[in-house]
């Protein structure tokens, strides 16, 4: 049951990484070129107070700043979906599908007013006490978001082989679709 209750808290935890991430890909400020939909490959490394990392390996797409899936395949299978309103994260090592409701507090707007250019392709944004770092690479296309996270964690996500604008981005590539017989958690 312990251990159960430790990865519930992880993954409760990663979710607000998640979702934070994928709302400062949508509201940077103008002068930053948003994409009607985005994949990439990530690395995402996280580091306690106390000097623990954890890294996470995978992909992530997104369209219209409300759908988006990570695929995790690092070093657990996992996929997390949105639609917008719901998290459902479908762990494959645990064959557990759980639904999270989307932080309605979180305020894209004041997320976006508050994104300052720091200098040449780092921007700044400060919301609910929390600093995100976003750096673009040469093209203007997302390359690494970072952050302390409110207990105290630094966060960074390293993106990679990122395409923007894909005229054949399929949307159904965004569902998740939990197996048969996985235990699901509410």
């Amino acid at each position: 049951m312990l251990n159960f209750q430790k990865n519930l808290t992880l993954w409760s935890l990663l979710m607000k990484y998640i979702l934070a991430t994928l709302l400062l890909i949508g509201s940077l400020e103008a002068g930053v070129v948003l994409p009607s939909n985005f994949s990439s490959s990530f690395t995402q490394t996280i580091t306690t107070e106390k000097g623990k990392v954890i890294r996470y390996g995978g992909s992530v797409a997104f369209k219209d700043q409300r759908l988006f899936k990570w695929n995790y395949t690092s070093p657990t299978k996992k996929e997390v979906c949105t639609n917008g309103v719901e998290i459902l994260v479908i762990d494959h090592d645990l064959e557990q599908v759980s639904n999270y409701m989307v932080d309605d507090g979180v305020n894209l707007e004041k997320i976006m007013s508050k994104a300052k250019l720091i200098k040449g392709n780092e921007y700044k944004a400060v919301y609910k006490n929390n600093a995100y770092m976003i750096t673009l690479d040469g093209s203007a296309k997302l390359q690494k978001v970072s952050y302390k996270d409110s207990l105290d964690n630094k966060v960074s996500i390293i993106f990679s082989n990122v395409a923007y604008d894909q005229p054949n981005f399929n949307q159904n590539t965004l569902k998740c679709n939990a197996p048969k017989g996985y235990d699901r958690v509410k």
